[in-house]
């Protein structure tokens, strides 16, 4: 609710990419274990497990998944997200 009592709509996009957020994240997680960076999987071989588990996503909510998850571990945040369940 804001100043005025209303209920605010809903501006949030992506309910699906929502709905399975921390299950990919913890589908994921693995891919960044380890210390040599060269070995760690490619976004486009994530995007493909995303896509291959969640077949509902279309290609768009599947690289907002990537991108998200690849942005919380590069800031030390993706723990957090696992820890959460």
């Amino acid at each position: 609710m804001d100043k005025d009592k209303s209920v605010q709509e809903e501006r949030r996009e992506y309910h699906e990419v929502r709905a399975i957020f921390v299950q990919a994240c913890n589908l994921l997680a693995p891919m960044f274990q380890g210390k040599d960076k060269d070995m760690r999987m490619s976004g486009f071989a994530m995007a493909h497990i995303v896509k291959s588990n969640f077949p509902e996503l279309n290609g768009t909510e599947v690289q907002i998944v990537v991108k998200t998850i690849e942005r919380l571990q590069r800031e030390n945040r993706l723990q957090a997200v696992l820890d959460k369940k």
